[in-house]
């Protein structure tokens, strides 16, 4: 029978936790629901780090998504693909992070995220052809402020870290490019969903949990809410114009939020591996915790289970996973809403939602 002992399985712990913290940073990536990677979970492990003796955690993590699933509310609009005239966003995250250990428990970190998107729809276009628009960059950049609960150098079987933070608006939010349409090339704003920033600063709010249950098992939990006060960004946008929607020709600056909790398991045949299954939610609430909720935006959510797999070989930590999504619904937006009241006409927006994402990292403590 293979046993832990007690350090054996703090370690074990740790790497886990490590592991998990050093992968926040991609944990929001929806598709045209503008839940942006940029940064809006950045890691910060830190504070764990000081029982590697390590004051500094730098690290690196690259996503992709495919979005190509159109919902309204929680049904899928499945007619779109068999007529080819989905939309489809393609997306490449990376971020790059540093936290420092001020203290055992207190910790800060910065994240600097860098976005690469390609979109192809018909509706922006000539309304007959498929063809593509771009963008790339700097997105929204992060500042964190993080204390542990407990003396983490105390390798405690379960410990709660809060954090708040500042983020800011570093990325374009106003990025342009050429569309071709009937009457020839034309340059505008591209989709909201594909700008690499939101236009506001924002205030972060942050959790990381995590209990030991059993000889290399433990529970995990983790929070993230953005808060934008700003109402719009002043970017105008193609979707008023094309829905007739008078509340839409502004793109809004919306909160997003994701909960995400599971377990782990760190092998006891294979030194530093660790495996990890979950669930997670993540999206764009239709109301904001701070400020109104004006100007475009596509709010909703998805449901996701989440596997994955890291390994931790001495101070570096490399991580794998692939978010399958099992539930999606995009929410009826403040502007169909007000469309409605005025108009007495029924109107509900639809957004394309990615089936899987894949997210790798990998940090090295100092």
């Amino acid at each position: 029978m293979i046993r832990f002992d007690s350090h054996q399985q703090g370690r074990a712990l740790l790497a886990g936790v490590i592991a998990l913290l050093a992968t926040q940073g991609s944990a929001l990536a929806q598709g045209c629901v503008a839940v942006r990677g940029a940064g809006s979970c950045a890691a910060n492990p830190a504070g764990m780090t000081n029982m590697l003796d390590s004051k500094w955690l730098a690290s690196l993590s690259y996503r992709w998504l495919h979005s190509d699933r159109h919902f309204v509310g929680d049904v899928e609009n499945t007619s779109r693909q068999l007529i080819g005239n989905q939309v489809v966003n393609d997306s490449h995250f990376i971020d790059l992070g540093i936290s420092y250990s001020i203290t055992p428990r207190y910790s800060v970190s910065l994240a600097l995220p860098f976005v690469r998107h390609d979109r192809t729809s018909w509706y922006e276009h000539t309304r007959t052809n498929r063809y593509g628009s771009q963008s790339g960059g700097l997105g929204d950049a992060r500042l964190t402020v993080s204390t542990w609960i407990l003396d983490p150098a105390k390798l405690p079987s379960g410990n709660l870290q809060i954090g708040i933070g500042v983020k800011a608006p570093t990325g374009d939010y106003a990025a342009t490019d050429t569309f071709t349409t009937v009457n020839g090339p034309v340059t505008g704003y591209v989709d909201q969903s594909i700008q690499p920033g939101d236009g506001g600063w924002g205030i972060t709010l942050e959790m990381n949990g995590y209990q030991t249950i059993g000889a290399g098992v433990y529970a995990y939990a983790q929070g993230f809410y953005l808060a934008n006060p700003r109402d719009v960004n002043g970017t105008s946008t193609r979707t008023g114009t094309t829905r007739g929607n008078p509340y839409e020709q502004i793109s809004s600056v919306p909160d997003q939020y994701l909960v995400r909790g599971g377990l782990g398991y760190t092998l006891p045949w294979v030194k530093g591996v660790t495996v990890t299954l979950g669930g997670r939610i993540e999206g764009v609430p239709v109301y904001d915790l701070i400020g109104d909720e004006s100007g475009f935006r596509r709010p909703g959510f998805s449901i996701g289970i989440e596997p994955g797999i890291s390994w931790m070989p001495g101070h570096w930590t490399f991580s794998l996973s692939a978010p399958v999504m099992v539930y999606a619904n995009r929410q009826q937006s403040v502007a169909d809403k007000r469309f409605g009241t005025d108009t007495g006409t029924f109107r509900h927006g639809d957004a394309a939602f990615a089936s899987f994402l894949l997210s790798f990292s990998a940090s090295r403590a100092f």
